[in-house]
């Protein structure tokens, strides 16, 4: 059986494929933030970030130099073929366990 993804993980590698080539830290985390799914730092997402390019569910690499942070480059990170699956089992959990749950909670108005 895989391994669920946390819901951390499952909104960091959402944001990646949202964000395409643009997915550094920075982006990831405002992506994340603007979806109303953190209340975290910016530093608290870099070992997930880690912990998920580890897994082989993302690949990263450094752009090119930028005058604007003293020349240092940028950790960009990509989706992989595993990440995409990941993704999608969790999508399918997502799915079934409300179907199945005999707990489900009445739906209320918002």
């Amino acid at each position: 059986m895989e391994r669920i993804l946390t819901r951390t993980e499952e909104f960091l590698l959402l944001a990646v494929l949202k964000l395409g080539e643009s997915a550094n830290p920075v982006s990831i985390y405002d992506e994340i933030e603007k979806a109303g799914g953190t209340s975290s730092t910016l530093g608290a997402i870099y070992f997930p970030l880690q912990r998920l390019e580890e897994r082989g569910f993302l690949t990263s690499f450094l752009g090119d130099p930028c005058a604007v942070r003293g020349g240092k480059s940028r950790r960009y990170y990509r989706l992989t073929e595993a990440g995409l699956d990941a993704l999608a089992v969790s999508r399918r959990t997502h799915e079934r366990i409300p179907r199945e749950s005999p707990f489900l909670l009445p739906t209320r108005p918002m």
